[in-house]
């Protein structure tokens, strides 16, 4: 079985992984049909205006037709209601459905977050009483967590859970922010802590008819408009003991399992923007004339669209590679045994904080935002139409929001790291010194020049998971003594963010240029090696700097020399020329 953060330490093999290219007959069926009701139902620019201007009803209908079709219940059991098709099926859906992004935060919070938990901790009891009316769509679900003064934080939480007198009830006190579908949600996940205590942070089942709720008014967004945002009142709200989800004090750690998860579907919403911003890029460019010539004719945009195409695959690639590890993990373990269920999902936490950062990154701050740019003055035009270049951009902003946001992402990754090595579940200590020795090694005779795209690349990536490791050794020696009590590790954690955002996204390049050139080897193609050789260009740039940042951050004076100089014998790889290679990668994109 695959081990989660193994993917930073060089093997010389590149993993199997699940693609694209992979998906079953049932799938592609799947993916053609949720297209035609996406086109139909969601994105014409009679719905799209109905969506945006916050037609509640409608959304709630759409919802109720993708629950007819079965869309709501794909990683839901049988017994519930759902049709168990797995994490792989689930990315489909998920990226087909995020083609608008307002329906898509409906459709996901519902799917996702609101579900996950009740699937995942509830008793076999709750699960009756509630799974088959989310899968239906007879009860719409919302989760609620976020306050003013616990964001990222989840365990800075106030609302509190007080115990009445005859222990049967819990009065629910406190008010929740931001909650999506919040505005007509049938059903609430809320966490609160009971009697206000920091080690009882805890989750409750609660639903919209128990009196004390008081929903607020919906939130002005610059993005995901259409989308159902308020604030929760929680005024005493009397809770049956038998709504408790899972154990008391378990809320933070079921909190976190479940955004791990959410964390993983809004990579996969990112790469279904990305695709619909590739497309309307393509179709303007293709179209728009200037100066005589169409924009797609012009070198200048065929740098942008072939750069837009080449991360879309890199996405891709690092998506259902991470989907194909959850799903042949559950696949092991007995779905009735909750704790090896989410040991299984836990497993892979980097990889799911890792594609959430990558992909949100990338389509806000690229692909967007390039989008836009190639529409000229009509991007920055909002208009309630399906292709609406200036909306791609503000419904794209709040993934890096979302789910915790990058930055605590970035630091999760490096925590979960640190956990795994002193556990003995990632043989860390052991890559480092060996990434050592191997940068001090002498020189040998120059090898022939690898001929074959694969091996080249791959040969050249391990070079920089071994600077990597190179820089993150160097980094936890000095900065990391083995005598640190648990206080002290949360002291250098919050000194030392910038290194270790700086490692995290080294680690986020890593595994997102192993997982294209994986998939590329999986199905080799002219087309999809002209992306992979675009990436590879771009991204060992940015992956051969960082280690270098990391050391002169983290070390000084002969020992950050011989570090730089170490590194010089383990980075290599060839430059591309970029401006052939776009007029390809263009040539090839339908």
């Amino acid at each position: 079985m695959a081990r989660g953060g193994e993917f930073i330490i060089p093997n010389g093999n590149l993993p199997d992984v699940s693609t694209v290219s992979g998906l079953s007959e049932e799938q592609l069926l799947i993916q053609k049909d949720l297209g035609s009701f996406m086109k139909e139902k969601v994105l014409s620019d009679e719905a799209i205006k109905r969506i945006e201007s916050k037609d509640l009803a409608y959304s709630i209908q759409l919802m109720r037709e993708l629950a007819d079709l079965g869309y709501l219940g794909v990683e839901i059991p049988e017994r519930y209601g759902g049709s168990d098709l797995g994490k792989v099926t689930g990315t489909v859906v998920a990226e087909n459905i995020a083609r608008q992004g307002s329906f898509a935060c409906t459709f996901l919070a519902h799917t996702g977050i609101a579900t996950y938990p009740i699937l995942l901790f509830g008793t076999e009891e709750q699960k009756q009483k509630y799974l088959p009316k989310l899968v239906s769509g007879e009860w719409m679900g919302a989760y609620a967590l976020t306050e003013a003064g616990a964001g990222s934080d989840a365990a800075a939480i106030q609302a509190k859970a007080v115990p009445t007198e005859d222990g049967k009830y819990f009065l629910l006190s406190g008010e929740k922010i931001f909650i999506t579908n919040g505005g007509f949600a049938d059903v609430f996940i809320i966490f609160a802590k009971i009697n206000g205590d920091d080690s009882l942070h805890s989750a409750f089942i609660v639903e919209k008819s128990f009196d004390g709720i008081e929903i607020g008014k919906e939130e002005h967004k610059m993005g995901i408009v259409g989308s159902s945002t308020v604030s929760v009142k929680l005024n005493d709200v009397r809770v049956s003991k038998e709504n408790m989800l899972g154990q008391s004090g378990s809320g933070l750690k079921m909190a976190l399992d479940v955004l791990n998860l959410g964390r993983f579907k809004l990579a996969a919403a990112s790469l279904g923007g990305a695709r619909a911003c590739l497309e309307s890029a393509l179709v303007y460019a293709r179209q728009r004339k200037q100066f005589g010539k169409y924009l797609i004719e012009m070198p200048v945009i065929k740098g942008k669209l072939a750069m837009m195409a080449a991360y879309v695959y890199a996405m891709e690639s690092a998506i259902y590679r991470t989907a194909g590890l959850l799903e042949s993990a559950l696949k092991e373990v007995n779905t009735n045994d909750q704790k090896a269920v989410l040991k299984a999902i836990g497993e892979f936490a980097i990889e799911c904080s890792a594609i959430k950062v990558f992909c949100s990154d990338v389509l806000d701050m690229i692909i967007a935002d390039e989008t836009v740019q190639i529409h000229g003055g009509y991007g920055y035009i909002i208009e309630d139409k399906a292709i609406c270049a200036a909306k791609y951009l503000l419904n794209a902003r709040i993934n890096r929001l979302f789910e915790g946001t990058n930055e605590v992402n970035s630091q999760l990754m490096f925590v979960q790291l640190m956990k795994k090595t002193m556990r003995g579940e990632l043989l860390l200590t052991k890559a480092i010194q060996k990434a050592q020795a191997d940068s001090m090694s002498g020189p040998t005779k120059p090898a022939e020049p690898e001929t074959d795209l694969v091996k080249k690349l791959s040969k050249a990536l391990d070079g920089v998971k071994s600077s990597v490791l190179l820089s993150g050794g160097v980094f936890i020696k000095n900065c990391f003594p083995s005598n640190l009590n648990q206080e002290e590790m949360k002291q250098r954690v919050f000194k030392h963010q910038i290194i270790i955002d700086h490692l995290s996204r080294s680690m986020i390049s890593v595994y997102v240029m192993e997982s294209a050139l994986a998939s590329l080897n999986k199905n080799r193609n002219e087309r999809d090696e002209r992306k992979v050789r675009w990436l590879f260009h771009q991204m060992l740039s940015d992956a051969e700097r960082l280690p270098k940042e990391i050391i002169m951050m983290s070390s000084s004076g002969d020992e950050a020399r011989t570090v730089l100089a170490m590194f010089r014998r383990l980075v290599k790889f060839e430059l591309e020329n970029k401006e052939e290679l776009a007029g390809q990668i263009v040539q090839d994109l339908p």
